[in-house]
């Protein structure tokens, strides 16, 4: 079912965005497209056509703009469009962005059940329309089996070294500076420990990078602490990881990489921010702590280094959970029904999401 929904859909982006250069390195079809303004004629006709052209049943619109845009669409034509939301970030509310909420979608997509209640409280959908979706990860390319000791030879790690990892663009919501902060505690303790980040920073953020890599210190330059910058096979750094740590202070909602980590048996440590605590239950699948408290960071980690017991029946516990709610197929399923919902609020079906 989910082979035939995906192998007709599309993804229309701005030329040069990421997402396209990431879609056609997996074969997916896409399509650039100027997408200037809130409102421009020309974008519009451009969107309309090619949604024609290429008999596209649903439009599914990811950010403000394209929200607006898809609004258009169906008021104009009557397609079904969903509007999907990933960032806990508080929601901007004024007259027009109310009516595009409300009435310019058939269905709401969200990544964490804090965004479905933000959304209630605002007043802008009802809990009925607005699907939370899962954060479903290959269960093939992130497994238990994988295995991280090349990696670790590589790169010079001791084989009795416990390996600390956070992932994540470098940025300061990802709270990479409390992370090293509290290795920084850890690593006084402990002389079998290694701390990586794997992550880059942008343009932007530039400046807080050199501030996480000074707090660093010494631990830096003796390697205790490494960054290893953006790695696309995460698979296989995970691979080679003990412990992950999630150390983020605004904007999270559910990260694959808590997936991701419970499929290959790795123990997490994350904060309380966002939709973290929706998928990781504390003390049963993983540890949660306070935000921007490096304290706290380090000793849920203690934690798990003293207590092996704790330790292995987390990890044992968070695989069964992953695997029964987090797979790939777990979240097609769960999407595909959420699009065929929205299509019958529109009045009509998906011919690519029939079973």
């Amino acid at each position: 079912m989910a082979e035939s929904a995906w192998s007709s859909h599309r993804i229309i982006a701005r030329p040069g965005a990421a997402i396209l250069e990431q879609a056609q390195q997996r074969n997916v079809p896409v399509h650039a497209m100027e997408i200037r303004g809130s409102a421009n004629p020309s974008t519009l006709l451009a969107l309309k056509r090619f949604l024609r052209s290429n008999q596209i049943e649903l439009l599914d619109c990811h950010g403000n703009r394209d929200s607006t845009y898809g609004a258009y669409i169906k008021w104009l034509t009557g397609l079904p469009v969903v509007r999907s939301r990933h960032v806990t970030d508080p929601i901007r509310v004024d007259a027009l962005r109310r009516l595009i909420w409300q009435k310019g979608n058939d269905g709401i997509i969200v990544t964490a059940g804090k965004i479905r209640q933000m959304l209630g409280d605002a007043g802008l959908a009802p809990a009925d329309k607005v699907y939370v979706a899962v954060a479903g990860v290959d269960e093939e390319r992130f497994s238990p089996a994988r295995d991280g000791q090349a990696l670790r030879a590589q790169l010079g790690i001791p084989a009795d070294h416990v390996v600390l990892a956070n992932v994540g663009m470098i940025r300061p919501d990802k709270g990479q500076l409390f992370y090293v902060q509290a290795c920084r505690q850890l690593l006084q303790q402990h002389g079998n420990l290694t701390c990586i980040q794997l992550g880059a920073a942008t343009g932007q953020t530039e400046g807080y990078r050199q501030e996480v890599l000074a707090a660093a210190g010494e631990d830096l330059t003796r390697e205790r602490i490494r960054f290893l910058g953006y790695q696309s096979d995460i698979e296989n750094w995970l691979a080679m990881a003990d412990i992950v740590v999630v150390a983020s202070v605004a904007t999270e909602a559910q990260t694959r990489l808590v997936a991701q980590a419970f499929l290959m048996q790795k123990n997490i440590v994350a904060t309380t921010v966002g939709g973290l605590p929706e998928m990781i239950e504390h003390e049963r699948t993983g540890l949660l702590c306070t935000p921007g408290q490096p304290q706290a960071l380090a000793d849920a980690v203690q934690r798990l280094l003293q207590d092996k017991g704790l330790a292995e029946q987390l990890r044992t516990n968070a695989y069964s959970h992953a695997r029964q709610y987090m797979s790939f197929d777990y979240m097609m399923h769960g999407m595909l029904q959420a699009y065929q919902a929205a299509a019958r609020r529109a009045g009509r079906s998906l011919t690519a999401c029939a079973a």
